[in-house]
């Protein structure tokens, strides 16, 4: 069986048994779940009419009680009426739900938005009247900007109610709609009147407290939502039609839906999984420039990415080994060529034997020497393996000592050659291996320098580090070229002109021994004005 049919049957299986399993489970607790709902419908009346009287001292009227109507009933499975003292329907949940009115099964429940005063032993005090119409004021406030803020949209004030049971909006929450704040000041005004003589006719007026009530209730009445009837009916479906149906169509949906599903899933996991298959086989077989298409960013398209950077590194390693060997073989067959020649033109008596000659063939055996020591360190040094003795030393001493070593092929060269160093510069490394990266820098410098030109070694402190530049005045380096110049065997001049001498390893070894003390070296150059090459370290506290 293969792996993308076994994919299709794992996975169908999980979605059979997972929707069997659900399906189940949901009818037997629907089923429960409505017979528990109609059992106890008549519990949920003083939770609605709660959550209805709360939205109407809220809002300040009843409009826009339908969403919260609509909402109840889902929530409830329920019908809701509310009618108003006159029999004037307000909003019913199965016109909102466009279905023919069902009868009610319990009696109406009253909801009376309007506040009723609670007295508090403040009202003894001959002055509560007036406390009370300030009362009744800010309550009349509050409902008109309540109502007006509904009515345009706007979010409405949480309130809660306060000593004498007036609800009010919460500390903090403040009225912000302009508009609907002038309407409440204004209608305010024009009830302020009625208000005083109201309450004010209740202090001649025995018993007091009946009075005072009785009163606020009146002025309430005419600018505070008007009481409704509430009338709940239960649900009058049967709990397996009503869950039965809809549970079988879900079913089948969803089973479909887990077949096409599956199939598609079992062809996106298995064609990658495929092509990866393949792509290894031919990599495995010496094709390295192989490649596999993008997956995408899951789990396999990262494994594809990862192929494809593993086939990619492996392809570079071995275009960098065949260069490798190609540049090791160039370097090494002149000076062998130059041995073999002149030992075959000794032998057959051709050249007679000199000091001069033997001194030749002592220095072509010395640059094949030095071209082994090199390649021996540069190998060391990129594997990690090339041996430091790292100490505490001035890095300002360090390029001093440099320009004393190289002043006199400089002269010989006719190049004037200078430092500039600001120090001390304490830095904590292998100071020969730091010495050998500086004449290298140096030697580069020199020999690419015309008679007449100048090199300069300058060493400062930046930003918390140690900056060595060597800046010269020679022919400098293409900008295409820059960067190639830390490559091995890499020479500006293409031609490899052998009069020039070196290795073409120096670079690379000193970039890898500044890496190593965890340094910087980069180069810029303008061609036919000069180079420089600028290497920085970091500082240590001197003493450390």
């Amino acid at each position: 069986m293969s792996f993308r049919l076994r994919i299709f049957c794992l996975i169908l299986v999980v979605a059979v048994a997972a929707i069997g399993a659900t399906a189940w489970l949901s009818f037997r607790l629907t089923a429960r779940q409505i017979s528990a709902s109609q059992a106890e419908a008549t519990r949920h009346v003083a939770d609605i009419a709660e959550t209805v009287r709360s939205y109407a001292r809220r809002h300040g009227t009843w409009a826009g009680v339908a969403e919260r109507v609509r909402t109840l009933a889902a929530a409830n499975h329920q019908r809701i009426r509310l009618v108003n003292l006159y029999g004037e329907v307000t909003v019913d949940s199965d016109n909102l739900a466009h279905r023919a009115a069902r009868p009610v099964v319990n009696p109406p429940t009253l909801i009376d938005p309007r506040a009723t005063l609670v007295l508090t032993p403040a009202a003894a005090n001959p002055k509560s009247e007036f406390l009370l119409i300030e009362e009744l004021e800010r309550y009349r406030r509050s409902a008109v900007y309540a109502r007006c803020a509904t009515d345009h949209g706007y979010t409405v004030p949480a309130v809660e109610p306060d000593q004498y049971g007036v609800p009010l909006p919460r500390p903090g929450a403040e009225p912000v709609v302009a508009e609907c704040t002038e309407q409440a000041t204004r209608e305010q005004g024009i009830a302020h009147d009625g208000d005083v003589q109201a309450l004010s006719a209740c202090r001649s007026t025995q018993p007091r407290d009946r009075c005072l009530v009785q009163a606020f209730a009146d002025r309430v009445a005419g600018f505070a939502p008007e009481p409704l009837q509430l009338f709940l009916g239960a649900v009058d479906d049967d709990a397996v039609q009503l869950v039965a149906r809809p549970s079988l169509l879900s079913i089948g949906g969803v089973l479909v839906l887990a077949l096409l599903g599956t199939a598609v899933v079992a062809r996106h996991v298995s064609r990658p999984l495929r092509r990866l298959t393949a792509a290894s086989r031919r990599l495995a077989d010496g094709h390295l420039d192989t490649r596999v298409p993008n997956g995408g960013r899951d789990e396999v398209g990262q494994l594809s990415a990862s192929f494809n950077r593993m086939a990619q590194a492996l392809e570079e390693a071995e275009q960098a080994q065949r260069r490798l060997v190609a540049s090791v073989a160039h370097e090494l067959r002149t000076p062998l060529s130059n041995l073999l020649g002149y030992l075959e033109a000794l032998q057959d008596g051709v050249v007679p034997p000199s000091r001069e000659l033997f001194g030749s063939l002592h220095d072509e055996v010395l640059l094949q020497r030095r071209i082994l020591d090199d390649l021996q360190d540069l190998t060391l040094a990129e594997s990690g393996h090339l041996a430091y003795r790292r100490t505490g030393f001035d890095l300002a001493e360090l390029v001093e000592t440099s320009r004393v070593a190289h002043l006199a092929v400089a002269e010989a060269a006719g190049v004037a050659l200078s430092a500039e160093a600001v120090g001390p510069l304490p830095v904590h490394g292998d100071q020969d291996r730091l010495r050998q990266v500086l004449g290298n820098l140096a030697t580069n410098a020199l020999r690419y320098t015309d008679p007449g030109g100048h090199v300069v070694l300058r060493a400062f402190p930046a930003d918390g580090h140690a900056v060595v530049e060597v800046r010269d005045t020679g022919c400098g380096i293409a900008e295409e070229d820059l960067p190639f110049v830390f490559q091995r065997f890499w020479r500006a001049d293409p031609a490899r002109d052998r009069e020039t001498g070196g290795s073409g390893l120096g670079l690379t070894i000193a970039r890898q021994i500044v890496l190593d003390h965890a340094g910087t070296i980069e180069v810029s150059s303008t061609p036919g004005v000069g180079s420089t090459f600028r290497v920085t370290f970091p500082l240590v506290e001197a003493g450390s």
